[in-house]
């Protein structure tokens, strides 16, 4: 396979002119993604994961992520495979193939969000004006290369506060959302921060700008270890403003997407997988199956963090109205 992918610092750089001749082939393709919507740490990979084996939708990796300027190139010159053993070879040379997080095992395979294949991430990577047509590119391309009868499941945290705007991008699109107490979710963010900061993980930073860059500055990178430290409350109280502002645009806005929109909640995902995908399929009008979801389930018990715990009352009071409004 012609080594059109090289590495300069920690990300693939990819030659964006590779799929320009196949790109007639995505003429006429419609895409009518279903999103799964909610805050990070709210179950979202949990949920993905879980609908992705039922078999009924397409789906985002990491291989679509670092090889997507040449996704077309390399299914029509039947490269596919090859790529990802290319890739699984650069992990292996990181030691990525030895990292594990939430439960997953890196390779080309692994689920990925979408925000993540954007050329120009930012702090927030979210859709937006100025690349709304990149992604739609990009989610046709995820079409033709996989079943084009199955619908494309994807998942962005970021775009939790403005999935309106995903509804005007994407017309015929559905949404999934997922709904965690807000006190876990803040716990759950705060724990997975200071992880991600108490050492570099290679694959995170091949995937993410931001956090490559990081780790890059060693001063900037001191500082984030200390504000992001239980000796102050900064981070904290900055997780806790930007889980209540999702908490809010959720119960403002979820009423506004009407027939498009479903929900469930964390417990109920955890309490009986099988029976939250039988009521997502049913609702996105596709075949049922009789699979049994449970053992995708790991059972954890709720260690809360002493500083969220001092914050409870003031957590749930600020969202109360969320909580009520959808039993969590």
């Amino acid at each position: 396979m012609p080594n059109t992918m090289t590495a300069i610092g920690a990300l693939p750089v990819l030659d964006k002119s590779l799929d320009q001749q196949y790109l007639e082939r995505l003429n006429g393709m419609e895409v009518r993604p279903v999103f799964i919507i909610a805050p990070h740490r709210s179950g979202t990979t949990l949920l993905y994961r879980i609908l992705v084996e039922s078999g009924s939708f397409n789906a985002v990796t990491v291989h679509h992520i670092l090889n997507r300027h040449r996704l077309l190139q390399l299914h029509f010159t039947n490269q596919d495979q090859a790529a990802r053993e290319e890739l699984n070879r650069i992990f292996e040379s990181k030691g990525i193939r030895n990292e594990s997080m939430n439960s997953r095992e890196f390779g080309s395979d692994v689920l990925e969000e979408y925000c993540y294949a954007l050329d120009h991430q930012g702090r927030r990577p979210r859709l937006a004006p100025d690349n709304a047509e990149e992604f739609k590119l990009f989610t046709k391309k995820l079409q033709v290369i996989q079943d084009f009868s199955r619908p494309l499941l994807l998942k962005n945290p970021y775009d939790g506060v403005g999935f309106l705007y995903l509804a005007e991008v994407f017309p015929d699109a559905r949404f999934i959302f997922i709904y965690r107490n807000p006190v876990d979710v803040i716990n759950s963010k705060i724990r997975l921060n200071r992880l991600l900061l108490s050492k570099k993980f290679e694959y995170h930073a091949m995937v993410i700008q931001e956090y490559a860059r990081l780790f890059e500055k060693p001063i900037k990178l001191a500082m984030a270890r200390m504000v992001f430290s239980s000796r102050l409350p900064l981070m904290t109280e900055l997780v806790f403003r930007d889980v209540s502002r999702s908490c809010d645009y959720v119960l403002e806005n979820v009423g506004k997407l009407g027939e498009k929109a479903m929900g469930v909640t964390y417990p109920e995902l955890c309490a009986d997988p099988t029976q939250v995908v039988r009521r997502v399929l049913e609702f996105l009008k596709l075949p049922a199956n009789s699979r049994d979801y449970s053992n995708m389930i790991r059972k954890r018990e709720s260690d809360i963090l002493p500083e969220v715990e001092q914050r409870r009352r003031r957590i749930e009071k600020r969202n109360q109205g969320y909580c009520k409004a959808f039993h969590v």
